[in-house]
């Protein structure tokens, strides 16, 4: 009986090792959340969803996302060998507790998946809580801890001593391939017309109410790609936001692919089948550093917005700056 319950508890275990390495690993190379990128920066922060302004928070630091990583994707390595089977399990409890409540906090749909994970890190834990309850509350010394043996006799567990661990970290480093070919590669291209820029001339003719002036206001196009797509805004005079792709196709022509935003409600299916608004158009850089895009009912001269990226361009200063603190 005893043996069938290190089996089950070794299930478990296991099962929860592979989930930490998927999402472990997703976050190491920046495929969860993706990198932050101009491309999105002209949503405002009403217009965000709960989920969406976590995701960007989360976006806009690679060293956040890569320790998180290292956390989940460590929980699952340490979880393989049983001489660290309750470190493993101590730190994905951890990890798994304040994925439940950045969940909860900001909506994520997938709150059951975290707390199921939260309850399979404590099962893994049970076996040895005693001990760390003794170790925080208790006096004296701490008894050893009991050891996992899914076969008994000595011999076979000097061979599964070594072969566990072994085979462990084989199926971590195939579900690590995995994953990490499960995201499309990623390039920076900083040229033009990556930037978020505002619209300081327009041939076409403005509407006679703003509420149905469809020109262009304001555009921002991500430098950063991902098989050759990057993320493009265009803000209309009516306040409109239409959020999309755009695609360098050689030379200086790009192609947008632009929706409006997806409504509150409204499924992922039926925003993919909504109207998508397509435009081809010959980028030309100006002396004066201004941009001018022309084609398909578009003649248009942008100028740089630096206001608006400021998140993307202010970096990192270890010591304060004479405008500190720079909140706004």
């Amino acid at each position: 009986m005893v043996t069938l319950g290190w089996w089950l508890h070794g299930l478990v275990r296991v099962l929860l090792a592979l989930a930490l390495a998927y999402y472990g690993v997703a976050k190491l190379v920046l495929g969860q959340f993706g990198v932050a990128d101009m491309g999105d920066a002209l949503v405002a922060q009403g217009e965000m969803s709960p989920m969406g302004m976590l995701w960007r928070l989360v976006a806009f630091s690679p060293l956040f996302q890569v320790l998180a990583g290292l956390a989940e994707a460590g929980a699952a390595l340490a979880l393989m060998w049983r001489r660290s089977v309750a470190f493993g399990a101590l730190l994905a409890a951890a990890d798994m507790a304040l994925v439940l409540v950045l969940n909860l906090g900001y909506d994520v749909p997938v709150k059951t998946i975290a707390l199921v994970l939260l309850v399979m890190s404590l099962v893994v834990l049970g076996p040895w809580m005693p001990r760390v309850a003794r170790s925080l509350l208790g006096h004296g010394a701490i008894p050893a801890g009991p050891e996992p043996a899914l076969i008994p006799g000595r011999p076979f567990r000097k061979v599964t001593d070594v072969a566990g661990p072994l085979a462990g970290i084989a199926v971590l480093a195939l579900v690590a391939w995995g994953v990490s070919a499960l995201y499309p590669a990623r390039s920076t291209d900083a040229t033009p017309p990556a930037g978020v820029w505002v619209v300081a001339q327009d041939t076409a003719e403005p509407a006679a109410q703003l509420s149905e002036d469809t020109r262009w206001q304001k555009a921002a196009f991500g430098e950063v790609a991902y098989d050759g797509t990057a993320r493009a805004q265009v803000r209309r005079a009516d306040g409109t936001l239409l959020d999309g792709t755009y695609e360098r196709t050689g030379g200086s022509t790009v192609e947008l692919a632009l929706r409006e935003q997806r409504d509150p409600g409204q499924t992922f299916a039926e925003h993919a089948a909504s109207e998508q608004l397509t435009w081809t158009l010959t980028v030309q850089e100006q002396a004066d550093g201004s941009l001018r895009l022309h084609g398909e009912g578009i003649d248009l001269v942008l100028s740089p917005d630096e206001d608006g990226r400021v998140l993307y361009d202010r970096g990192f200063s270890w010591g304060l700056r004479p405008d500190d603190p720079f909140n706004r």
